[in-house]
């Protein structure tokens, strides 16, 4: 048995043992995450684009059903799309395709859908495209 004496040693050791090994874990997670921290829209991959797509399309949902100011909804998209290490929003497909999943899971109308192509997608075909896809998908 331990004696009282050497019992504040004994938590102060089991303290530096569980600190260390959670440092050790939390040091072994952050470098995998660290090893490649941004991808552009062309190196994207399978299973990492799902997800991506998924997030924007349940984003763009709950802010369709929110409302809000349009340049807010920009501004979370691009935060959306840093966290996946997308380094420009505005050039990935799935973005957009996403876009236009969230629009149609929200409910929106074709009257509405038109005028989110225009306001996101200006002249750019290739980007109203993508958002009638993700629209005509769901």
């Amino acid at each position: 048995m331990i004696s009282r004496r050497f019992l504040p040693l004994a938590f102060v050791w089991l303290a530096v043992c569980a600190v260390g090994c959670s440092f050790s874990d939390s040091s072994e997670s952050i470098s995998k995450s660290v090893s490649s921290p941004f991808r552009s829209s062309s190196d994207s991959s399978g299973g990492s684009d799902q997800t991506y797509r998924s997030d924007v399309r349940d984003y763009t949902a709950a802010y369709v059903k929110s409302g809000g100011d349009f340049d807010g909804f920009r501004a979370q998209i691009a935060k959306l799309a840093a966290k996946h290490g997308i380094t420009d929003w505005e050039l990935d497909t799935n973005t957009f395709v996403g876009i236009g999943e969230g629009l149609k899971k929200a409910g929106v109308n074709p009257t509405e859908l038109s005028a989110w192509k225009t306001n996101l997608a200006s002249s750019d075909l290739s980007r109203a495209n993508a958002i009638q896809q993700g629209y005509d998908a769901k």
